[in-house]
């Protein structure tokens, strides 16, 4: 056979190929995903250990969110860890708070059952309860930022009605860098909405980098509220000593800044000079793939607290909250717990789950 024949045959056998892969059906999700637990990973020892590290990272990254944003102790008739899960399912206790530790709740209780699979070696029964904890991870992170970033929205609109109204161009610099974190979290929330449905590791990770942005923008607007204020006296020497340690947006927010930060911000609200709570309406349209949470004053939350907001940035979980990972803990540990849905039934198909925003029964 000549060397031109055996080229053509080459070329006729890769064009052939391409145009079988180009009308090739699109196959089912689900089907996707069938087999590549089959073929894509192997459920050994290593790959489920770092599944499970994955989760306990998740979460505990996920549990200061998710616990500051749940209404304090004393505004609740009863908290969400002391209630059934009977008593979270009824329609009077249907809200936000509940959805969000009922949710945590499931997620920990599967994750848990997966780690005793692992310990007792049955490493292809752990896989499916690790990855179905995985999956209402996923889900809680898209929820929550969802609502940051509309919080986020609702401090800086209101620093803008105070800000764009004087002339200081450090201020308004502070805003503006403010506006671009916002932008980037929105930027990170539309990526990992838009990414592969199966990929949960990729979805959480813009998620989580999407929060991180949005609490930088509420840092920079807290900063510009506070240069705001500053009366023009002290306004040389706070920015000579002070204000230039926070302009890097890769600022780290270590314990000493924190300090500061939190005694310049109370002493600024004590003296009248901030207004401790805030509230405004958001007047700019979202995006359209940004969030699709909108924060209305009085229905979700009482007007938001500037200290609570700050110690969100830093990742504490503000005062009179209950830790969401602790109290779930605790709930598993009780003797007379009620068993999870399709929980210690490794066998059976998952159901797709459930929004961030609503219980189920």
């Amino acid at each position: 056979m000549s060397r031109d024949l055996i080229k053509f045959v080459l070329l006729s056998i890769l064009l052939i190929s391409h145009v079988s892969h180009a009308v090739a059906p699109e196959l089912d999700l689900e089907e996707m995903e069938a087999r590549r637990r089959a073929n894509g990973v192997n459920p050994n020892m290593q790959n489920l250990m770092v599944l499970m590290k994955e989760n306990q990272m998740y979460m505990e990254f996920l549990n200061v969110a998710i616990s500051n944003m749940i209404s304090p102790k004393g505004e609740n008739k009863k908290s969400p860890s002391d209630l059934t899960l009977d008593e979270l399912s009824k329609p009077e206790n249907r809200n936000l708070d509940n959805a969000y530790y009922y949710d945590f709740l499931k997620a920990n209780q599967k994750d848990l059952e997966g780690s005793l699979y692992y310990f007792k070696g049955d490493y292809n029964v752990s896989y499916r309860p690790l990855r179905e904890a995985q999956g209402k991870i996923k889900e809680m992170y898209e929820s929550v930022l969802e609502r940051h970033n509309e919080y986020t929205r609702v401090l800086l609109t209101f620093a803008s009605n105070r800000i764009l109204r004087v002339k200081d161009p450090s201020a308004k610099n502070l805003l503006r860098q403010a506006f671009r974190e916002l932008k980037v979290a929105e930027n990170f929330y539309t990526m990992g909405y838009n990414s592969a449905p199966n990929l949960f590791r990729n979805k959480i990770s813009l998620y989580q980098e999407g929060i991180v942005s949005s609490r930088r923008a509420r840092r920079f607007a807290m900063l510009g509220l506070i240069e705001f204020a500053t009366v023009a006296d002290e306004k040389k020497e706070y920015k000579k000593q002070k204000i230039g340690e926070y302009r890097d947006t890769d600022y780290d927010g270590t314990t000493n800044n924190y300090n500061y930060l939190k005694k310049t911000l109370r002493n600024y609200i004590e003296n009248k000079w901030l207004d401790g709570k805030i509230t405004a309406n958001v007047p700019f349209e979202r995006p359209d793939t940004a969030t699709s949470f909108t924060y209305i004053v009085g229905k979700d939350t009482p007007p938001i607290d500037l200290m609570e907001l700050l110690d969100d940035c830093y990742g504490i979980i503000t005062y009179n909250r209950i830790s969401v990972l602790e109290q779930t803990n605790i709930f598993i540990k009780r003797d007379t717990a009620p068993k999870i849905e399709n929980a210690g039934d490794a066998s059976k198909e998952s159901t797709k789950p459930s929004t961030s925003e609503e219980p189920k029964k």
